[in-house]
């Protein structure tokens, strides 16, 4: 018999904790790390229906409800959306766990669970979706273009403040589709926000905590909408990797009910050891860029 070697026995401990997790959290378990990019959204509907398939009459009857361990530095709307589209089509309830940082679109995409888990560690970011670079190959915060676009448009108009470069980098740099796109994207973004979070994480505020009003629609998607501004605001978080913690999300400006997984052993034990040994297992041995992680094993996104 030829013995186990240290990445099988990893790998192991990995599938027995996501499964352990699940079962404490009472649902099926998934760590995505990666850009929310093409071809995520096809891997995940895989990775999804591998589960929901394996699953016996007895388990699907048991749990309904999807846990997501989230790790991204953001990408485009579509891909939120299409994930968005997956999850609900196979499972009633859906939470984000958020161990260290969900940026731009990975926002988007947390906000669309019925509960949302972080801790004093973890961050949300703006809401500030990327774009391709001219050549195709990294993405650039969406925000970050439009605001140096206007920077240039505002000094354009004063020919003692711009210069012949700024003026021919203007010209060959920015182009108008480019523009737009980042533009509709912000929007799409903010649109998906005030769709969700009225239908999902809001679905059970029936009464205010202040007055003990009833919570009408009209008043949900007010929350929503805020909260979609607050968080589009460029100028008010000033970068795309601008962290928003746990506090600021729950404070008296933003006012979302965050569950605090640091505060509920075991379960904060096992999410910050599955976790890790994750994010230093295929680091170390292989080339994954990004992967989404269940059950059944690992499965290479990029």
């Amino acid at each position: 018999m030829e013995a186990i070697n240290l990445s099988q026995f990893a790998g192991v401990a990995l599938r027995n904790m996501n499964k352990e997790l699940g079962d404490l959290m009472e649902g099926d378990c998934i760590f995505v790390k990666c850009h929310l990019i093409p071809p995520l959204d096809d891997e995940f509907r895989v990775v999804v229906e591998e589960i929901v398939e394996s699953k016996s009459e007895d388990d699907s009857n048991k749990h309904n409800h999807l846990i997501i361990l989230l790790e991204t530095e953001g990408g485009f709307m579509e891909t939120v959306e299409r994930l968005v589209s997956v999850m609900r089509a196979h499972y009633q309830r859906v939470s984000f766990v958020i161990p260290n940082f969900a940026y731009s679109a990975g926002t988007v995409l947390a906000l669309s669970g019925d509960d949302i888990y972080m801790d004093y560690y973890s961050v949300l970011g703006p809401i500030d979706p990327q774009e391709p670079d001219a050549e195709g190959g990294r993405l650039l915060p969406g925000v970050g273009y439009l605001a140096k676009f206007k920077e240039l448009a505002k000094i354009i108009n004063d020919p003692n403040l711009i210069s012949t470069a700024e003026m021919t980098y203007l010209v060959k740099k920015f182009d108008p589709a480019r523009l737009f796109r980042i533009e509709q994207a912000i929007n799409h973004g903010r649109s998906l926000i005030t769709e969700w979070l009225p239908k999902y994480k809001f679905k059970d505020w029936e009464i205010t905590e202040s007055k003990k009003n009833e919570v009408s629609i009209e008043m949900k998607e007010q929350r929503a909408t805020q909260i979609a501004k607050v968080l589009g605001d460029a100028e008010k978080w000033h970068s795309h990797g601008r962290g928003i913690s746990m506090k600021e999300l729950s404070g008296p400006e933003i006012k979302l009910k965050i569950i605090d997984f640091g505060e509920m052993e075991p379960i904060n034990k096992l999410i910050r050891h599955y976790h890790g040994l994750c994010v230093d297992h295929f680091s170390r041995v292989s080339s994954f860029i990004g992967y989404i992680h269940s059950s059944h094993g690992v499965r290479r996104v990029l």
